[in-house]
């Protein structure tokens, strides 16, 4: 794996110290540098783009960590730092493993724990002073929701916030091009581009056997009408389908590393069209989707005409009855974030199978439905211990609000895979909507105020009105991609077997593998799976037998 390299340092007058920028900042050198001098740190750290900084000055050094989290920064308790965990220890956390196997993210079960034993990750948003070797933390720009901002303000917000991104790119960048997968916030992505460049390369890669039609026909459609796109598709081969490379990237152990063969193809093209710079629309559905979790939120308010509205229209869609939605948000309000983890606790002592969760269970919900029997007994216990300990602490986070944060960190994990895949082909990866100034408008309104039953993703649309077309703002639809995941599954099925026939995570006694290989058989046959969980195994299977290969 690369080192993950300083951006760029910045220095100023003595007394105000240097910087250091891990990340994405698109300031000038020379902005940095006055706002050093000046003092204002909030100035260092809310530039254009994504990234974390280390301040140093003399008898003092603070890092700053960026608020969405895709650019972490780690410390132990002796004020050691370092851009990643595994430069500052290597005994493995099991209970860091074991909420990410059982994809509990968004139970706050991690706090701010890293996978390597006693290294802490700096709270995104926070600022960590180290004095002496002691170090203490405190908020320093978190994400926050603003009560009192109304949807139109934070529409605006939105549009100039993508803007600037996109712009910045643009104007940095050696030759931006640009992914282009028919989907909306890809293609928002370009269309904003257009306006700074002359002519934009646009990637859509599709698969010679199960092309996703839908996004095809679209993708072709916008470049009809729009000639300064310049498209390149991308017909990939069975080997760039999921499971097929089975090769840990970034540092610790995500999904996106085992499935991402068609970014490798789209960035190579990208690579050998002379890209410095290219953008993908990652990140989007994360801070754009209201999550359901936000039902709760509405009951939990007393707001049940809203909550009624909503309940019947997402029934509809699904054909399920509205009033066991409207009930199941009732009761999920009423039982609080409290006792949902004392809950928690109770089913991961029992370890007893999960099951199939009806669909108002796994969408009303403050964290997925965890496939408990997949866990070994000591993981299990350690875990149950964990939410017991974070069920005593408060929050004033709302559900829909703790949804969103946790995919923002698995999204920062997604791009960290992509940015080493494009560091490869050497070109930089950028992903807009993970911007600082682009998730902190996207997520200033409540989750609740954010949903439209009958509109994908209305904010952007209000964000982007007039700068994007309304046939790309007006699509309801997104392509499915599961028919790949089953192909590359059974095409990798006979290393998939070998590896939990002899599971280096069951060696760490983090998983029981009997359930685990059932459900691989299970996917083999075409059946309906638990993919999150499965593919969350699957990794951190070929991360752990990574670190021992390099260990020898």
């Amino acid at each position: 794996m690369p080192p993950v390299r300083v951006t760029r340092s910045v220095s100023g007058a003595a007394s105000s110290g240097s910087l250091d920028v891990f990340g994405q900042c698109l300031a000038e050198d020379s902005v940095l540098a006055r706002a050093l001098e000046t003092g204002d740190h909030h100035s260092v750290t809310n530039q254009i783009g994504c990234y974390s900084a280390i301040l140093r000055r003399p008898g003092e050094t603070t890092l700053f960590a960026d608020p969405v989290g895709q650019f972490p920064l780690y410390y132990d308790r002796s004020g050691r730092f370092a851009a990643q965990a595994g430069d500052l220890g290597t005994e493995l956390d099991r209970v860091y493993l074991a909420t990410r196997l059982a994809c509990l993210d968004g139970a706050g079960l991690f706090e701010n724990r890293s996978f390597v034993e006693g290294v802490r990750r700096v709270r995104p948003g926070h600022a960590l002073e180290i004095r002496d070797g002691v170090p203490a933390e405190r908020p320093h720009a978190p994400l926050r929701v603003d009560p009192s901002l109304t949807t139109a303000d934070a529409a605006r917000m939105l549009r100039d916030a993508l803007v600037a991104a996109v712009r910045a790119r643009a104007g940095s960048a050696r030759r931006l091009t640009a992914d282009f997968s028919g989907g909306l916030d890809s293609t928002s992505l370009a269309y904003l581009a257009l306006d700074d460049v002359g002519e934009l390369p646009v990637f859509t890669h599709y698969h010679r056997d199960s092309p996703i039609t839908d996004d095809l026909d679209r993708v072709r459609s916008y470049v009809a009408s729009e000639r300064r796109f310049a498209p390149v598709e991308i017909a990939l081969p069975d080997d760039s389908l999921p499971y097929q490379d089975l090769v840990s990237l970034g540092e610790e152990p995500h999904p996106a590393s085992i499935a991402c063969g068609p970014a490798r193809f789209r960035f190579a093209a990208a690579a050998g069209l002379g890209a410095g710079v290219h953008l993908m629309g990652d990140g989007g559905d994360a801070v754009l989707w209201a999550p359901g979790a936000y039902f709760i939120d509405l009951a939990r308010r007393g707001d049940l005409t809203t909550l009624w509205r909503h309940c019947f229209a997402w029934a509809r869609l699904r054909h399920r009855s509205p009033l066991t939605v409207f009930r199941r948000a009732v009761v999920m309000a009423g039982l609080g974030r409290r006792r949902a983890l004392l809950r928690l606790a109770d089913t991961l002592e029992r370890g007893r199978p999960a099951g199939d969760p009806a669909w108002e269970v796994s969408v009303i919900a403050r964290w997925d439905v965890p496939q408990v029997d997949w866990l070994a007994p000591s993981a299990r216990e350690s875990l149950a211990a964990q939410a017991r300990s974070v069920a005593a602490q408060e929050s004033d986070v709302d559900a829909g609000e703790s949804v969103v944060l946790s995919q923002l960190r698995s999204h920062g994990l997604t791009q960290r895979v992509h940015r080493e895949v494009g560091e490869l082909a050497g070109i930089d990866v950028h992903a807009p909507f993970l911007d600082t100034a682009v998730v902190r408008a996207a997520i200033a309104v409540p989750a609740f105020r954010r949903a439209d039953p009958a509109v994908a993703k209305p904010l952007l649309r209000k964000a982007l009105d007039g700068l994007v077309p309304d046939r790309v703002l007006a699509r309801e639809t997104k392509g499915d991609y599961t028919r790949e995941a089953y192909a590359g599954l059974r095409r990798a099925a006979p290393v998939l077997r070998k590896y939990l026939n002899d599971s280096a995570a069951a060696e760490l006694e983090l998983i029981d593998p009997v359930p685990v290989r059932a459900a691989l058989e299970d996917a083999v046959n075409g059946r309906r799976v638990p993919w999150g969980a499965l593919n969350q195994v699957l990794a951190v299977e070929v991360w752990l037998r990574e670190r021992e290969v390099a260990a020898t």
